[in-house]
């Protein structure tokens, strides 16, 4: 059976993140084995301060990036400052990934498109056949770039305006299909 590669793009704040949690909790109460990485955004008076990044089989959590410098090593891109360590850990957690029902990778973005760094080992196991479903988080700007490289079978576009539960409605009978195989 052909994997599937689903692709979750939109605009910041458009539920991107949200969405993925969503799917993960229903793939995980049917059964499936999901593995990868989580990346929520931390928000404290209603800011973004902070994304945490979240091991999707133990639950661990580390600081992924935080809008104030954390440690002398992190690497500064834009306004946000990306903790090494973090991003070796996931890097050393994607890698570890022997297969599994459904592969998430919360996101793929501009460091590891436009500076070969960030979760970059996400690019290989992309590329392997060691899951039924991969969904991959990429900014529309990234969209046709990663498209090229991932070949998506299905692209979800959200906004501000799209509805979680009835984008859920349309791919849990999908999810269905490819956990039975058909």
């Amino acid at each position: 059976m052909d994997v599937e590669h689903w692709i979750v793009t939109g605009w910041r704040g458009s539920g991107k993140t949200t969405l993925c949690r969503e799917i993960i909790h229903y793939a995980q109460t049917t059964g499936w084995d999901v593995a990868g990485i989580l990346s929520p955004a931390i928000f404290e008076a209603g800011v973004k301060t902070s994304i945490t990044a979240i091991d999707l089989r133990t639950g661990e959590e580390r600081t992924l990036a935080h809008v104030r410098l954390q440690d002398e090593t992190d690497l500064v891109f834009g306004n946000w400052f990306f903790n090494r360590q973090t991003l070796e850990w996931g890097n050393r957690l994607l890698r570890s990934i022997q297969s599994c029902d459904l592969l998430v990778v919360d996101e793929l973005g501009p460091l590891e498109f436009n500076l070969s760094q960030g979760f970059v080992d996400a690019l290989n196991i992309l590329q392997s056949s060691a899951y039924l479903l991969a969904m991959v988080v990429i900014r529309p700007e990234l969209l046709e770039r990663a498209s090229a490289m991932i070949q998506p079978t299905h692209t979800i576009e959200l906004s501000e305006s799209t509805s979680i539960p009835s984008i859920l409605q349309q791919v849990t009978p999908r999810l269905d299909c490819i956990r039975r195989g058909s």
